[in-house]
């Protein structure tokens, strides 16, 4: 007996991606069948579309296509389309809903759990491209290379010689991990081959495992005196809403300089504004904020010492196919019988 497979892509990760990562299962007996939702959506459209929907659920928002091809499907594969109750109820053989991403906001997690279906998501799919991002920002910050561009751009060959005003060598500067999940650990082992020290820290991860990496755990207050460079690497929460605001600009460095490829909301950008501006931070290096797309009037646009990214730390081709190549080994496994991995409920 074949199992029908509804690949449900979008204009960030079209189903033909899904497929290409997932279409090996056809020696498995799976048979596909592919739509994509707001397919002719602008960049535009589709980030406005699914920011609302994370925010409200997906309840709210038209799944009338999915709807109208679900009915056969064993299993349903998105990546942030709507998965809501009404079309989970309406599905008439759907055991498994896999969301190719990290996150589930778009899929009424507790409607499938009363129905019997499991729900699957893609951790880490973007962890490597995050992390290489970081890296990319701090050691760009830290040699200059974005002012040093602007400089000469702008018809100025700007040659310091003063060493009082040049920068250091990566190796003698202190950097500041904060959140040793998959992306924190693998910021520092990049940034080990450069052999900085490595202040790591993470309420959630022992002190000897985080040493086991060579990294220095320490509490966060310390880490944000002693670091350069702080760079965050932490899911947003009610815990961490807001984790760097006046009180831990104050303690950092006047020399440091803070980049962010997590989340806008663990930063209060008005108290990093005003640090900024008092000579209590040099600097900051963000790809997120709180209000996305950034407001061209906003008080850190246009700044010589912040270098701004509109929020694409994650966006690389593989992935985008990360997510799909994650689902296939949980399918893979349920194909077998076996237990499944990533699961949410």
């Amino acid at each position: 007996m074949s199992t029908t497979v509804l690949l449900c892509g979008d204009p960030q990760q079209p189903s033909e991606y899904m497929y290409e990562a997932l279409g090996h299962l056809e020696d498995r007996g799976v048979e596909f069948e592919r739509l994509d939702w707001l397919g002719d959506a602008s960049p535009t459209q589709f980030r406005d579309e699914t920011m609302s929907m994370e925010a409200e659920g997906p309840g709210s928002f038209d799944d009338s296509d999915i709807a109208a091809r679900i009915d056969g499907a064993d299993v349903l594969v998105v990546h942030k389309a709507p998965v809501s109750r009404e079309l989970v109820e309406s599905a008439d053989s759907l055991d498994l809903v896999a969301a190719a991403r990290g996150g589930t906001e778009n899929v009424d997690v507790a409607a499938c759990r009363e129905l019997g279906i499991e729900v699957l998501h893609a951790p880490g799919r973007n962890r490597d491209a995050v992390a290489d991002y970081a890296v990319a920002m701090l050691l760009s910050y830290v040699r200059e290379i974005p002012f040093n561009h602007a400089a000469l751009s702008g018809g100025d060959w700007d040659q310091v010689f003063d060493p009082e005003r040049l920068p250091p060598d990566v190796r003698t500067t202190e950097v500041g991990v904060v959140g040793f999940g998959n992306i924190g650990r693998g910021v520092a082992r990049r940034l080990s081959g450069f052999e900085p020290t490595i202040l790591a820290h993470d309420p959630y991860v022992d002190d000897d495992e985080i040493a086991e990496t060579g990294a220095e755990p320490v509490e966060l207050d310390e880490l944000l005196g002693r670091a350069d460079a702080v760079t965050l690497h932490v899911r947003l929460s009610d815990a961490t809403e807001g984790l760097l605001g006046a009180e831990e600009f104050d303690r950092m460095r006047s020399s440091a300089f803070l980049v962010n490829t997590a989340r806008g909301g663990l930063v209060d950008e008005d108290a990093l504004v005003d640090a900024l501006d008092a000579g209590e931070l040099a600097g900051a290096a963000l790809d997120v904020f709180r209000e996305e797309p950034l407001p061209e009037d906003h008080a850190l646009v246009g700044r010589d010492d912040v270098v701004l990214t509109p929020h694409v730390a994650g966006s690389t081709r593989d992935a985008v196919l990360g997510g799909p190549r994650i689902v296939s080994e949980d399918l893979t496994r349920w194909l077998d019988g076996d237990d499944l991995v990533n699961t949410v409920n």
